[in-house]
């Protein structure tokens, strides 16, 4: 579920239009029925079915990007996936990753500043109540 671009939506971004991409069909499905029932906010949010390392020059288009934290479950593609969004990542856009900090690793993988080294990392926040996520705010430089 795209639980971070919902929540942007629907409460801080209200004019901004979302693409969300998702390699599950089945969580599309349920995602575009969860917005359906707004005519407005269905319009403002789109679901496209692929493999994140497939999209390229789309990457291109967007200012931010929110990378969901169930995306690359091992450190090792969750690392990968972040290079790929790099390449091909407009310069000077934002990337919001979501991650986890401590015992909440058991969840979700841990984003490590070190593995941000080709970002300029602009904030890490972990949270110290019963949100899960931790959010890592870094820019693509601009060359």
């Amino acid at each position: 579920m795209p639980l971070t671009s919902l929540i942007m939506a629907s409460h801080h971004m209200k004019s901004t239009h979302f693409d969300n991409f998702d390699i599950d069909e089945a969580a599309n499905h349920v995602a575009r029925k969860i917005v359906s029932s707004d005519a407005e906010f269905e319009m403002r949010m789109k679901f496209h079915t692929c493999d994140i390392m497939e999209v390229k020059e789309k990457l291109g288009e967007y200012d931010c990007i929110f990378l969901a934290a169930l995306v690359g479950m091992s450190k090792e593609e969750k690392v990968k996936i972040l290079g790929h969004i790099r390449k091909y990542m407009k310069d000077g856009g934002v990337l919001l990753v979501r991650s986890a900090n401590g015992a909440r690793a058991f969840f979700y993988p841990i984003v490590e500043e070190n593995e941000l080294m080709e970002f300029e990392v602009l904030s890490i926040f972990h949270p110290t109540n019963d949100v899960i996520n931790s959010v890592v705010l870094v820019r693509k430089p601009i060359f």
